[in-house]
């Protein structure tokens, strides 16, 4: 896994150390850039527990969210499964009218024959103008009366009334009842079916459980990016601390070679002087001198090697006789 441009985590088996040696021998190529090896990271229980708790925190808002829209789509269907039985309710009610329509024909028919009345009789022509108008009387039902309808109708109406007639419109005006009863129940069920479609219709335009599961998905993917976040700040403070510590250390080295190059220069000043004295000295007393200055040698050995210097700093070293 990248980070940036100039660290390389590796996750795993904290057990495992051939991938981060590898990922060491590979980065050496590349200037400026870092190798963490996450697993030791996350043996520190800090960070670990951060992690986890993080991601439980985003596993349960992420259940939440389906869980809610589950929920949510549940009472959906169960308000989708009220109006279906709503529905089978009316249908049933319709078919029991529907019956009884059925019924009170028959009765209708056989009152027809018990008085013995025919089709085409002019008893029965203005019967069967009287239950249009009946008829009229249901806007719903799109029966209008004619103006010479209205003339004749007006006609009978003016004179009494047959026993036989009176009796088949008082059938004829419950047959009217029931189908005024059918005609409510088939809009009830129009109106119970619009409510299905329309639900049905959301449900294909949002899809609420994939829209769901999408979201959830999106906040597993959050956390999961905020753990490699957690991960890289910790690398990151561990890389700045070894920084730290190896910019103490070379700064350290610094001095202690800036004042090994001092005692250096101070004593090639005085091999410097010795020379000049050496040269103005009589014979007699460069013996006395060479014993001098090997006693002096050995002390200034003594002196540079607790210096640490290394034998080639002090090759050719002479000894100053003034000091």
């Amino acid at each position: 896994m990248k980070v940036q441009n100039h660290i390389t985590i590796f996750t795993g088996d904290t057990q495992n150390n051939a991938q981060p040696e590898k990922a060491d021998r590979l980065s050496h190529g590349s200037a400026g850039k870092k190798t963490i090896y996450a697993g030791s990271l996350l043996t520190e229980f800090p960070l670990r527990d951060r992690i986890q708790q993080r991601r439980a925190q985003a596993q349960e808002r992420a259940m939440k969210i389906v869980g809610d829209t589950w929920n949510g789509d549940k009472k959906i269907d169960e308000e989708l499964n009220r109006s279906r039985e709503r529905i089978r309710e009316l249908q049933d009610s319709n078919k029991d009218t529907q019956n009884s329509i059925r019924d009170l024909t028959a009765e209708s028919e056989a009152l027809m024959e018990a008085y013995q009345v025919d089709p085409d009789s002019e008893e029965q022509q203005e019967l069967e103008l009287l239950k249009k108008a009946q008829a009229a009387n249901h806007p719903w039902a799109g029966i209008n009366l004619t103006e010479e309808e209205k003339e004749k109708l007006a006609e009978i109406r003016g004179r009494e009334l047959t026993e036989y007639q009176m009796r088949q419109l008082q059938i004829n005006e419950t047959v009217w009842n029931y189908r005024n009863t059918i005609y409510r129940t088939d809009m009830e069920i129009a109106k119970e079916n619009a409510v299905i479609r329309g639900i049905r219709l959301e449900r294909l335009k949002k899809d609420p459980m994939l829209k769901a599961q999408q979201e959830a998905d999106k906040v597993m993917e959050a956390a999961k990016d905020e753990a490699v976040g957690m991960i890289v700040d910790e690398a990151k403070e561990h890389l700045d601390e070894e920084q730290e510590k190896k910019e103490e250390e070379a700064e350290a080295v610094k001095e202690k070679k800036e004042e090994q190059e001092e005692i250096l220069e101070k004593r090639k000043d005085r091999e410097d002087e010795l020379e000049e004295l050496m040269e103005d000295m009589p014979l007699e007393d460069m013996a006395d001198l060479k014993n001098a200055q090997a006693e002096i040698q050995q002390e200034i050995q003594n002196v540079v090697s607790k210096m640490n210097l290394v034998a080639e700093d002090i090759k050719g070293a002479t000894v100053d006789v003034s000091v």
